[in-house]
This record gives structure tokens, C-alpha cells and sequence, in this order.
């Protein structure tokens, strides 16, 4: 069954609700009761009322207690039914009226003399926004109707927030936002449940569930200054993130932690930190996203969702960060690209993933990297193996007589600031932090080379270059030469995989 409301020409459809003579508990016959004692309206669902006759024998109630679209009822139906039983029934009309409209399409009423409807039945008005008023007509309470207009899981958790920073409450149903929210209350009147508070000016409606493209969307982008009782919506939504769909939340945030994301903590300093290799230079961040395992930009995103949905403090340092309050840390722009939030910067990330981020700094200035190659030397097992193993990449073709194979070879020098490193040495002076990587894991010689800069070996900035590759080893390894080429490409793979020795 969809929401109760009224149908095109203002009426309620037939068979939707029927007044009880006894309220909930005691034996109701009806999903509307008017507790005239207590002044108050009970909406009885068939999750405590199964059936209802409505005179032709028993039917499934038709007011249901879900979430969305899927169930409850509008304010102007239950406003319209109230008028609809003061004219047949005299015993309803010795007593003040419950309900007066106010605004039908932004589905505006109000609860006068008094009158309430149960604190627990609440949740079940859609589409709606209510004043509650005392007898004496000041006001005790004001519902304002959130609304999501995007596409939301069916099994995702809403939430929402009355003040920047401030404590996260689920809404009452997962899947679509349509329920009214309380955003104002005072004991003054005699209200001793309506809370003594006023948050008309801020509403944030957040989507946050792993594996999918998170959403948080505040009052002002819906163009309202302020919340009263009316029903607005937001361009709340979520998609399927192309990223993070094949993590599982256990891996990536919580107690069954893997690599590489047991290398991954957010931390906020108090002094700025600098950072550089940027195009523009270096620039200073506040938040630092430290990734020792050389996690992918993918995983770190994928860190990034997992921290934004716990309502913990996920800021390793002196200070608290509680992920699920915290705006997003991310957003994409318009090359789809990963924008960090103003002042995070993430470290140590992969050469090939740089060119798809921009990292903000604490000004809101967004820093992109010079287009680096990540050269990626497959060795083999045996170097690893030989206590004696080392590696050296040349330039194979430099200008004049600068060629390999002859004294004046040039050796090829990484991407590091300010200081660029050459590319040789014992294959146990490197790991996994180091400039130039090794990666035990995959047996690669892993470094960054700046094609767009540099021009070594009196060669031109951005063109390709070929390379010598030269792996011994003295014991274990024998030795391997290889030959590759270096294009403006995001990885660059060569083999160079030298045999066991068996010649000693």
C-alpha cells in the first residue's frame, strides 16, 4: 500500500481509514482513534491492527507503519477524516477540533486546543509538516517535513543533524526520507514532552552507507533560511560508488582490519604540515591522511567512506574527529577526479593514481602533480634472495655519444623533490618507504619518473626515452639485462628477472 492521501479531487479513497471505538491495546476496530480524554490522535497500523471492516468484512489495514512512500499517511488526510467524522458523529463535535490547515501543498496544518497525536505515531505522518499549539494558542511544537528526492537503498540509514557538528539521529525508517522532524519545543505552555529548544535555521540529511557514493545535503541547498511547519525536499541520493563496491566495510574500518588499510589513520595538526611535488610547488595541510602500506587511491577512498560512518572519534591525534558528524572528505570534480576536502592531504600514494586527485590545501586551493610515470621492474625471486643483488637503470640512447655501453652512460634519476634520486643500488638498501620501492610482495623495483620535466642525457623534456635495466646478483642471482621504453603512460612494466646462480 502507498501513503494515505487524498485522491485528485480532494477526497480520502474509499476503505483507507475507519474511526476506532476503543484505542490501541483495548481491542480497536478502526486505524483512527480520537483519544478525547487525553487529546490525543492514535494512528493504528496493521503492524497492532491486522484487518479493519469497513463494512464488508474483514481487510488488510491499509495504514502501515514503513517508511517513504510505502506507508502512513499525509496531515491533510487525517485533517480531511477528522472533518469527515465531526459531521456524522455528535459525540466527536461536543469537543474541540484537533486539527486546522494551513497550507495543503506543502502539506502545512496544525494541532490546536492542545491536541497532539502520540509521540510514537509521529513517524507515520509523510509528507507533511505540523504546528502543535496550546490551548491558548502559543506554540509548543513545529514539525518540519524532510523529504529526499534522490534514489536511496532500500536498506540504507538516513540521518540528520540540527546543528553543525552536532549529534547524528537516524531517521525513523532506512530507505527514502518522508517523515517530519521536530525543530523547535517548549515546556512553557505545559507541553512536558516537546523539549526546550530551537533548530529552524540548520538541517544536514546525510547518506553514508559503504559501497556507495555518499550524500549529505544541508537546509540552504534547498534555498530555505529557516524550518517551520511545512514539508520540503532535498536532493538527497546515492549511487552505486565504482570504487569501494568490492571492499567489505570489516576489512577496511573495524576489528577484522587488512592491509592495506592497517597502514591508514587520519590525523589533525595543530601547525600546518607541508607537502610538496605538486606543479605549483609545496603548499600546507592540516589534516594528513598517513598511507605507509602505499595503499591505491581506490583503497583510500574506500578508508575515507569507511571513517565518515562511525560515529567515533577517528583522529589519531590530540584532538576528536567524530567521522559521522564530520563533513564528507571528499568530492569529485568535474574530470572525476577525487578533490580532498579543504586542508586533508593524503600521503604516499602510487604514482599512477596522482594524476586523479586534486589535494586541497588549508587555503581551499587545489594542488594537482606533474604528469609522473610509475616504472614498475619485475626481478624475480633470487635478487631478493642475494645479500649481494643490485640494480642500475640507464639511459640507452643520450644525446651525442652519451649511450649505454659506453663511459659516458647516463644513469636515469627519479621524480623525488627537491633532489632526484638515481636509480641504482644494493637491492637491500630499499623497501617499502623508501623513494625508490621495493616491494617484497611482488618482487618489483617500484620509483616515479618525471616525463614531463625531465631532460638528462641532454634528451628533450616530454618524449619518450628508452632504458637500460641491469639486475646482478653474486651468489644467488645471476645476471639479467632489459630493455623498455618510458611513454607518458600511467604504469610502465618491465621484466627483469635474472636466473639462479648455478655457475659457483
Amino acid at each position: 500500500m502507498a501513503t494515505i492521501d487524498l485522491d485528485g479531487s480532494g477526497n480520502l479513497p474509499a476503505n483507507t481509514l475507519k474511526q476506532s471505538t476503543n484505542p490501541r491495546g483495548s481491542a480497536p476496530n478502526g486505524n483512527i482513534y480520537f483519544d478525547l480524554t487525553n487529546g490525543e490522535i492514535q494512528l493504528i497500523t496493521a503492524d497492532e491492527l491486522a484487518t479493519v471492516d469497513f463494512g464488508g468484512g474483514p481487510v488488510a489495514n491499509p495504514l502501515l507503519n514503513s517508511g517513504g512512500t510505502a506507508g502512513g499517511i499525509t496531515a491533510r488526510a487525517l485533517y480531511k477524516f477528522e472533518r469527515q467524522e465531526r459531521k456524522a458523529d455528535e459525540a466527536l463535535r461536543k469537543y474541540d477540533y484537533f486539527m486546522k490547515g494551513s497550507f495543503k501543498f506543502a502539506g502545512a496544518y496544525e494541532m490546536v486546543n492542545g491536541r497532539k497525536i502520540v509521540a510514537a505515531d509521529v513517524k507515520k505522518l509523510r509528507s507533511s509538516g505540523m504546528v502543535w499549539r496550546a490551548a491558548s494558542g502559543a506554540v509548543n511544537r513545529i514539525y518540519f517535513g524532510a523529504r529526499s528526492l534522490g534514489s536511496v537503498g532500500a536498506t540504507s540509514q538516513p540521518y540528520y543533524q540540527l546543528a553543525a557538528g552536532g549529534a547524528p539521529t537516524n531517521t525513523s525508517y532506512q530507505g527514502a526520507v518522508n517523515e517530519m522532524i521536530q525543530v523547535y519545543g517548549t515546556t512553557a505552555n505545559g507541553d512536558t514532552g516537546a523539549g526546550n529548544f530551537d533548530s529552524r535555521t540548520y538541517l544536514a540529511l546525510s547518506l553514508r552507507t559503504f559501497g556507495k557514493n555518499h550524500d549529505r545535503k544541508l537546509l540552504s541547498d534547498s534555498g530555505i533560511s529557516a524550518m517551520d511547519g511545512f514539508s520540503a525536499g532535498f536532493a538527497l541520493g546515492e549511487s552505486n560508488h565504482l570504487t569501494t563496491g568490492g571492499y567489505t566495510l570489516a576489512n577496511v574500518y573495524g576489528g577484522a582490519q587488512i592491509a592495506p588499510w592497517t597502514g591508514m589513520t587520519l590525523e589533525q595538526y595543530g601547525a600546518a604540515q607541508s607537502r610538496s611535488g605538486f606543479v605549483d610547488g609545496s603548499a600546507n595541510f592540516s589534516y594528513i591522511l598517513h598511507n605507509t602500506n602505499s595503499g591505491t587511491l581506490n583503497e583510500v577512498v574506500a578508508y575515507l567512506d569507511a571513517i565518515a560512518q562511525t560515529d567515533n572519534d577517528i583522529d589519531i591525534g590530540a584532538g576528536v574527529i567524530n567521522g559521522k558528524r564530520a563533513v564528507t572528505w571528499y568530492s569529485y570534480d568535474a574530470q572525476g577526479r577525487i578533490v580532498t576536502k579543504q586542508g586533508l592531504h593524503i600521503d604516499n600514494l602510487p604514482e599512477s593514481d596522482k594524476q586523479r586527485i586534486v589535494q586541497t590545501d588549508d587555503s581551499g586551493t587545489g594542488h594537482t602533480y606533474p604528469f609522473n610515470v610509475e616504472v614498475r621492474i619485475k626481478i624475480g625471486s633470487y635478487p631478493e634472495l642475494d645479500a649481494n643483488a643490485w640494480f642500475h637503470v640507464y639511459l640507452a640512447d643520450g644525446a651525442g655519444a652519451q649511450d649505454f655501453n659506453t663511459a659516458n652512460a647516463v644513469t636515469l634519476r627519479d621524480a623525488s623533490t627537491p633532489t632526484r634520486n638515481a636509480v641504482k643500488g644494493l637491492l637491500s638498501a630499499f623497501n617499502g618507504t623508501t623513494a625508490i620501492k621495493y616491494l617484497t610482495a611482488s618482487k618489483e623495483i617500484v620509483f616515479s619518473y618525471p616525463y614531463d620535466s625531465d631532460t638528462d642525457g641532454g634528451l628533450s623534456a616530454g618524449v619518450d626515452k628508452a632504458i637500460v635495466v641491469e639486475v646482478e646478483g653474486n651468489g644467488t642471482a645471476t645476471q639479467k639485462k632489459a630493455t623498455g621504453t618510458i611513454t607518458r603512460t600511467a604504469v610502465v612494466n618491465i621484466s627483469c628477472e635474472p636466473e639462479q646462480e648455478t655457475n659457483m
